[in-house]
């Protein structure tokens, strides 16, 4: 299935303002990454966009696609074409062909064009349409050809029209591409790599065109999962490139929303809060909302745009997106005491520059408060919260605070210094053969907490519970842990005790048993062979964090010998300290990742290379053979 609304979204905040618990994997793996060959293209794309943007801040465009197959792979991808849209735009197929080779166009059926209420996402209410095309008889060399025009509805609010194209890595071969816009008022852009494009504007500034100058192919094939291309192709053009133009009169608005009076509910909440600390009215307050709303985007009542419910109505309700309840927690908040405004920003692994201060930038709401002297970041959309830390999905980036004066301005998000994920003390017994003993006391804390208390809401504390225990043994076999239950409340620090029968302690190699812990090398190992395997993205590792460990063995003989290695760099700190112990070895371990991202140029470059295969040669020398109490 393919779709070919590309250019613009929903307008306004979509459902994926939710918050999704954070993996606790490492990187997946792959080989011989490249640029993907022009010749192994599935698909060709010709298209044709003739839009003009009408004084009552509504958007007409005609757009004309020709798609030609290159392979089966590109025949799999147009089974169906969908268009979705809100039910408040008008959208119109004008024409649909299929064109076989050398021969003439055949009009596609109206049997083959279907219109339908869109389905509704699982945690909100749509009244979305989906027209779909559906072409037969496609074969390798098939071409189908499409005119669709569209009527954007206007955003309500929105005092200025604005519009996005990007071209992010794509299987779609692009043989053709011409845009023209055209207004009654003078039309601004702001682009960003767009050298393989011309950019023509009329002397008046109302008419605009963009060109590909020829043919373009860029993707990436054989990449790791954590990898991403964070910069592409991008133009942002509107009326006006000004933050106070495009967002000031939502700030209005929801300063109108602010203005009224809280409802009973949340006024009896924010009253009761008022008598504690700063910092506890957070709390109580973020408790509050987790306790008596759920996050669920409503659309039916109309198309509210960046707007969200009245107080009143979110109250009654019971529900909300990340618009309505950011604001029903600003007004608690204002209401206890504490400093509070709603922010926008665009949630994500990584937010990409604002080219241009437009509607279509953000993609969720948050709020910014002021808690003993800090500033905290709230997101009430979360199945958790942790007091004064920021979420990762809105870590260092950009935030447009819609102030309490009317006036928007610019902020910044800053990525948070490494918090302590992990610190482990452990004791280990070799008794039997491959298979060891380890009692153990783990502090958690930070995201990795965060991500325990999501997955015991989610997945059940019995599925957490073997998460640690593969987290501590190489196999485990019994497994007994005992740890507190968690809550939405996460503490700077969480204990976990652990008994583990660890089945594979123990390598047996060639009549002897060795002690090797291969996982400690495993992020070394994966940015060697990604300087090997040629590969290109940027590599996203997660909030900044560290671990650490206090290792003891005990066995009837160890010959390992002392071993201290310690690395410093702007990416990451190491430190390993082993020596024999009375009855065994000892030995401390400490990894700190002071960044989210690592971008390919780093990867690559010798500084970075020779600090990895230090890190690598360090944590591969605690290697030594052990001669179990039992062998």
């Amino acid at each position: 299935m393919y779709s070919s609304t590309r250019p613009r979204g929903r307008l306004g905040f979509s459902v994926t303002c939710r918050a999704a618990a954070a993996g606790l994997g490492l990187i997946a793996t792959s080989v011989f990454a490249a640029l993907q060959p022009v010749s192994e293209a599935p698909l060709a794309l010709e298209r044709n966009a003739d839009c003009r943007f009408d004084k009552d801040g509504g958007t007409e465009c005609l757009d004309t696609y020709r798609y030609t197959v290159l392979s089966d792979t590109g025949r799999e991808a147009l089974s169906r074409i969908d268009i979705n849209y809100p039910e408040n735009d008008v959208v119109r197929i004008e024409r649909a062909e299929l064109v076989q080779p050398n021969q003439k166009p055949i009009a596609l059926d109206k049997s083959q064009i279907d219109t339908r209420t869109a389905p509704n996402p699982d945690q909100g209410f749509l009244r979305d349409k989906q027209t779909s095309l559906a072409f037969p008889n496609l074969r390798v060399g098939s071409s189908i050809i499409y005119v669709v025009r569209r009527r954007f509805a206007a955003v309500p609010s929105a005092t200025h029209f604005s519009y996005i194209y990007d071209f992010p890595p794509s299987s779609l071969r692009y043989d053709r591409f011409h845009a023209t816009f055209r207004a009654d008022r003078p039309i601004r852009y702001r682009a960003d790599r767009m050298g393989e494009f011309t950019i023509a504007s009329s002397a008046d500034a109302r008419t605009l065109t963009l060109d590909l100058k020829s043919p373009r192919f860029v993707n990436y094939v054989d990449e790791p999962d954590s990898g991403d291309i964070r910069r592409y192709p991008r133009i942002v053009l509107g009326s006006s490139l000004d933050l106070q133009d495009n967002v000031g009169a939502f700030a209005k608005r929801y300063n109108d929303i602010l203005a009224a009076p809280l409802p009973a509910r949340a006024s009896a909440a924010a009253a009761k809060a008022r008598g504690l600390a700063p910092h506890q009215r957070v709390v109580a307050l973020m408790r509050y909302l987790n306790e008596n709303f759920r996050y669920l985007s409503d659309w039916r009542a109309s198309e509210r745009g960046l707007v969200p419910f009245s107080l009143a109505e979110i109250e009654r309700h019971g529900y909300g997106d990340c618009k309505d309840l950011s604001t029903l927690l600003t007004a608690m908040l204002r209401a206890a005491g504490v400093k509070a405004e709603p922010v926008w920003v665009r949630r994500g692994a990584f937010a990409p520059a604002a080219l241009a201060p437009t509607i279509y930038a953000v993609d969720h709401a948050i709020v910014r408060a002021e808690v003993d002297g800090a500033v905290w970041w709230l997101d009430p959309t979360n199945p958790v919260f942790a007091p004064g830390m920021v979420m990762p999905d809105v870590q260092d980036r950009w935030a447009w605070v819609l102030g309490a004066d009317g006036r928007v301005r610019q902020d910044s998000i800053p990525l948070e210094t490494p918090r302590a994920a992990v610190d482990a003390k452990l004791r280990q017994r070799f008794a039997d053969g491959e298979k060891g003993s380890i009692d153990g006391t783990l502090a958690l804390g930070g995201h990795m907490l965060m991500d325990l208390s999501i997955s015991d809401r989610n997945e059940g504390k019995s599925s957490s519970d073997r998460a640690i225990c593969s987290l501590i043994a190489t196999e485990p076999g019994q497994c007994n842990v005992e740890r507190r239950a968690t809550g939405f409340l996460v503490p700077e620090q969480y204990t976990v005790k652990a008994h583990i029968t660890d089945l594979r302690a123990l390598d047996r190699n060639a009549g002897k048993f060795e002690f090797a812990r291969p996982n400690l090398a495993t992020l070394w190992n994966f940015f060697a062979r990604y300087k090997r395997n040629g590969q290109l993205t940027d590599i996203h590792l997660g909030a900044p964090e560290s671990i650490s460990a206090d290792m003891t063995l005990i066995a009837r003989n160890i010959d390992g010998q002392a071993r201290n290695c310690s690395i410093r760099s702007r990416w990451f700190d190491l430190d390993l300290d082993g020596k024999p112990a009375s009855g065994g070895y000892r030995y401390r371990y400490g990894l700190t990742r002071k960044v989210a991202w690592v971008p390919h140029d780093d990867i690559v470059s010798a500084e970075f290379q020779k600090m990895a295969a230090q890190a690598r040669d360090c944590v591969n020398g605690l290697r030594f053979n052990v001669q179990p109490e039992k062998s």
